[in-house]
């Protein structure tokens, strides 16, 4: 871990980087004000809308890493929601304070800053509050998994808060059912030829849903799944086929970003040896958690797969695809935290040298993005 005194001061990062973080198009932020405008600019109605409490249109969603362990401390996983709430309704970026959800004054917070309250509506609280949870309970906030999980759960607002084209959603879907088949056929395996596609496109799409689990019960006994635990570790898997799905398109950017890591991150102005040496420093520690997030978020997937392959491919011991399913719901929290994280600091890496116009910066822009990419990774 680097020394924090290398480090651009937090603050000051967050007071000249905070529209840029708040922007990043990334799985970590959810920016709920910008795509509540994109949805009434394309004649959204009240009934499309994502909240019921107009205020809460206001927010921004960001996945943090509870660091803390006093911070939400019966939490299930160490992955928390954070909502941002901005000082200057007009302009998000002017500063704002935040409240992790679940956090002890969590609903009087609300209350103060939307208006959040039963007596408003008990409906449009419980409905608006569930939604919340969603957020809460995902590891990260890709547009994929937002909209499968409100779908999942009647919630069908207006398609401009999902950036994800309708021909996108049909591939990792139909790419997801694949996937599911082989279990199928592994559980079913007496079901009568006849009958057989048609039960099989079935029972897929009950996997696919996480809630039937009297249909799927050969699944879950073949497994040696807790009943009740079942729901959860099918959803779990249905996020881990997600993310290797999404991995092919995030190596890229890693790639390019690791690569200007590597031979472009250089101040270009005249410096101090000393702040030379301190920028290099950052910047090989940078490229450490870069290498590092990478490679775990690799090996989490490289064992899913080598699981899978050993049972539905090579049809041998269940024993590792067993175990991969009884711990899923935890390598689902992980790979979200990772590649959250990965595609936040490239994001940011982008977003920045985009602005300045050029990856070659000068020193000061330069330890504060490699300051600030490092904090995002560490």
């Amino acid at each position: 871990m680097l020394d924090s005194s290398k480090l651009v001061d937090s603050d000051k990062l967050s007071a000249l980087h905070l529209a840029t973080e708040l922007n990043a198009g990334s799985s970590r932020v959810y920016h709920v004000d910008r795509l509540h405008r994109l949805a009434q600019d394309a004649g959204g109605s009240a009934d499309d809308f994502m909240f019921r409490h107009p205020e809460l249109h206001r927010i921004i969603f960001i996945k943090q890493v509870l660091q803390d362990s006093r911070d939400l401390p019966s939490r299930f996983n160490r992955i928390g929601t954070k909502l941002y709430f901005a000082f200057n309704e007009t302009n998000a970026y002017e500063g704002g304070k935040s409240i992790f959800v679940g956090a002890q004054n969590f609903d009087d917070a609300l209350a103060f800053q939307a208006g959040f309250d039963r007596k408003r509506g008990v409906e449009d609280y419980i409905r608006d509050r569930d939604i919340i949870q969603i957020f809460d309970q995902l590891p990260s906030l890709d547009p994929f998994l937002l909209k499968d999980r409100l779908l999942a759960e009647g919630i069908t607002p207006h398609p401009a808060y999902f950036e994800i084209t309708q021909d996108e959603w049909s591939k990792i879907r139909d790419h997801v059912m694949l996937k599911f088949r082989p279990i199928v056929e592994f559980a079913f395996a007496g079901l009568d030829a006849a009958r057989a596609q048609a039960r099989l496109r079935m029972l897929v799409e009950k996997i696919w849903d996480a809630k039937d689990m009297e249909a799927l019960g050969p699944v879950i006994q073949a497994m040696e799944l807790d009943p009740e635990e079942a729901p959860a570790s099918l959803y779990a898997w249905k996020g881990v086929i997600y993310y290797d799905y999404r991995m092919a398109s995030l190596e890229a950017n890693i790639r390019r970003f690791a690569q200007w890591l590597g031979n472009e991150a250089e101040p270009i102005d005249l410096i101090p040896s000393a702040n030379r040496k301190l920028v290099h420093e950052v910047r090989d520690a940078t490229r450490t958690a870069l290498r590092d997030r990478w490679r775990k978020a690799k090996l989490r997937l490289d064992e899913y797969n080598a699981a899978y392959r050993a049972l539905f491919v090579d049809k041998k011991s269940p024993g590792p695809f067993i175990a991969f399913l009884g711990n899923a719901s935890d390598v689902f929290a992980e790979l979200g935290d990772s590649q959250s994280r990965l595609d936040h600091a490239n994001e940011v890496w982008r977003a920045v040298t985009d602005r300045q116009g050029t990856k070659r910066l000068k020193y000061e822009p330069l330890h504060q993005l490699l300051s600030l990419t490092y904090q995002i990774l560490a």
